[in-house]
């Protein structure tokens, strides 16, 4: 959601006007936002990851370059998936909006804060095709059980996660190439 705000950010200051008047071809510039926007939220993964780990001592008995991994698709998804969202908002308001309809209902049905298995059974169904289950699921066998990608249910969790987030960069730069069009 924030890329979403910060995309239109961009739109409304005149930036992409600019860019479109420039040499560039839409798919540069289609790319150039998306790898921005990742690199960004790749480093702020890691400097998550970094703290929780060496400052908070959050207990890890699994692979931290596979925590990376699960971190990093989540972050790739969650850029395109504001870059997709900023398609249905005109402003930075209306973006913020989509917080309480796509960030809370994940965070409370995902496992974050409550374990899926004490929710209602139409909740675990919805639960299950939140993206952010498996995430979370994931994690916590890496980091309490060990996990590695041997284990056919980490290839479950990972193989999800990474179907997200192919479905939603080819979303989010189908929608930059149509919003920049």
């Amino acid at each position: 959601v924030i890329t979403a705000v910060a995309f239109l950010r961009e739109r409304g200051q005149g930036t992409l006007e600019r860019l479109m008047a420039s040499p560039l071809r839409r798919a540069e510039i289609v790319l150039g936002y998306m790898l921005g926007f990742t690199v960004l939220a790749l480093v702020q993964s890691a400097e998550v990851l970094a703290f929780s780990l060496l400052v908070l001592h959050v207990h890890n008995v699994g692979n931290v370059a596979l925590i990376f991994l699960l971190e990093a698709l989540m972050a790739i998804a969650a850029v395109n998936l504001g870059i997709f969202l900023s398609m249905f908002a005109r402003t930075e308001f209306q973006a913020v909006q989509f917080i309480p309809l796509v960030i809370v209902p994940q965070m409370l049905l995902a496992g974050i804060i409550f374990p899926v298995s004490t929710e209602p059974g139409p909740l675990q169904a919805l639960s299950h095709i939140l993206p952010l289950t498996y995430a979370v699921e994931g994690l916590r066998n890496i980091m309490i059980k060990g996990a590695d990608l041997t284990w056919s249910s980490l290839q479950l969790d990972v193989g999800v996660v990474l179907g997200f987030c192919i479905l939603v960069i080819l979303a989010g730069a189908t929608t930059l190439r149509r919003r920049i069009a």
